[in-house]
């Protein structure tokens, strides 16, 4: 692991950031559902190795040793629920757009990212920050060692 989080997420560039992708094979309803539990898995997984990472670059390491593991984690949950096409994961450098996770802004760029498509991924996608964590699945609440909890109470007001 990485040990200690000592860094909030205002001592993280945005620069740094590494981003998580998931492509849906198309864009049937079907395929759009199997893509956020496909994304609930990846998080489970990447959260498991990265739980005590506070830094960028050791975290990316991390993520490039573990992709097959990241993606045998996504291609169980695919088949959990009866897909039966390609799970493929891979890490790299790739544009993404502006996004917001809620106050905080992430400019578009090419950023460090675990990009999982499903099937041909001519479906829509989803994409958060894995690093520092914003991702948020459907339905679960941030721990208190969540990264955008430690930035908020960092603010003016902010309890601690």
């Amino acid at each position: 692991m990485c040990g200690a989080l000592t860094e909030g997420l205002s001592d993280v560039p945005v620069s740094e950031y590494i981003r998580l992708h998931v492509v849906a094979a198309d864009d049937s309803a079907a395929a759009q559902a199997l893509k956020l539990d496909v994304r609930d898995a990846c998080l489970k997984a990447a959260r498991a190795l990265l739980e005590d990472c506070g830094d960028a670059d050791a975290a990316w390491d991390i993520i490039g040793d573990n992709v097959d593991a990241l993606e045998a984690a996504a291609t169980a949950q695919a088949r959990a629920l009866g897909y039966k096409g390609a799970v493929r994961a891979e890490t790299g450098v790739f544009d993404f757009p502006d996004r917001h996770y809620g106050a905080v802004f992430v400019p578009a760029g090419r950023y460090r990212a675990l990009r999982v498509v499903i099937g041909e991924g001519a479906g829509h996608n989803w994409w958060c920050v894995l690093f520092p964590s914003l991702c948020i699945p459907e339905g679960e609440t941030p721990t208190l060692r969540s990264a955008l909890l430690e930035w908020l109470r960092g603010l003016p007001g902010g309890k601690r």
